[in-house]
């Protein structure tokens, strides 16, 4: 299936791609490819790098303010539409000054940003139906039902889609990697149970498991009610996230996809109960293997969750 034309990954509700520096004037308008993970970004360790040269030095004409405008107190005495910060750029918060010259990582408000492990929901996420399965367009999903989605600072949240929420229905328990374990991009890594049925889900990104959801070990059911915002179940820090997002599908290759995986559990429901795949006002039902006698456990999990 083809993939999507641009190679900049889109983040979750971000209002604004333009690069940081960008924003500010600096430089000709650019987008964002780090998902505003300035600290990681080549070019803005060069663009730090110049800035500490001088820009004559560096070959570059001087930004608006000549001379001066990397000097703190000439900073602080700058106009705010010169020097926002990032995190109110990309929307992450609504309005927020930088008092730190853009070097985010001496910045004590960007580390409490960067560590708040909450998910940026939002009750107006935008979706798509496929067939009688939600589908967010800015989602990235692996072949195997787990879906990744970009966040401010380049982390990555994962989880369950709506296929495997609903078809697998409401697990009695979730086995998740611990903080800090390394996890591989399809890898077995996110492991569930119901009615001592085992599944093992694949992680759709390489990464570092910086947080995990605490609902889904103390209440696991309820995961499959809000697959995509609320049933979050990993945050990682990627090690090569532009690498992995770009083997995943997203926007319309999403949709297309998830529309062919739906006629491919209706073929099975058929071939294996006889039953064709229920749908109420046109959605699949909450819990395909509790509601469609006959059906293999073991059959779904090797079809859908390890392709």
């Amino acid at each position: 299936m083809a993939k999507r034309e641009s190679k900049v990954p889109r983040v979750f509700d971000m209002d604004n791609r333009l690069c940081l520096w960008s924003a500010t004037g600096v430089v000709e308008p650019k987008l964002c490819h780090n998902a505003f993970d300035c600290i990681s970004c080549a070019f803005d360790k060069a663009m730090q790098r110049k800035k500490s040269m001088g820009w004559l030095a560096a070959g570059l004409e001087e930004p608006p303010q000549p001379g001066g405008l990397w000097n703190r107190e000439r900073w602080l005495q700058t106009a705010p539409d010169q020097r926002w910060c990032r995190h109110m750029l990309s929307g992450r918060v609504t309005a927020r000054t930088c008092d730190h010259l853009y070097e985010c990582g001496n910045c004590e408000y960007d580390q409490m940003i960067e560590d708040n492990p909450s998910p940026q929901a939002d009750d107006s996420l935008p979706l798509v139906y496929a067939a009688g399965f939600k589908v967010p367009p800015n989602y990235y999903f692996h072949p195997g039902h787990t879906w990744a989605r970009l966040e401010y600072g380049g982390r990555l949240r994962v989880g369950l889609d709506d296929l495997a929420a609903r078809v697998f229905g409401p697990a009695d328990e979730f086995r998740l990697p611990r903080l800090g374990e390394a996890v591989r991009g399809g890898g077995a890594e996110l492991a569930f149970s119901r009615g001592g049925r085992q599944a093992r889900a694949l992680c759709p990104v390489e990464g570092v498991v910086v947080a995990s959801n605490p609902q889904a070990l103390k209440r696991p059911p309820e995961m499959c009610r809000s697959p995509y915002l609320e049933g979050w179940l990993l945050l990682i820090e990627p090690v090569r996230m532009q690498r992995d997002l770009l083997g995943l599908m997203t926007g319309d290759d999403g949709v297309d996809w998830m529309t062919e995986e739906s006629q491919r559990l209706s073929d099975l429901i058929t071939a294996e109960s006889g039953q064709r795949l229920a749908a109420t006002g046109g959605r699949v039902v909450a819990d395909v293997f509790g509601s469609v006698p006959g059906l293999n456990w073991h059959h779904l999990v090797d079809k859908f969750l390890r392709p």
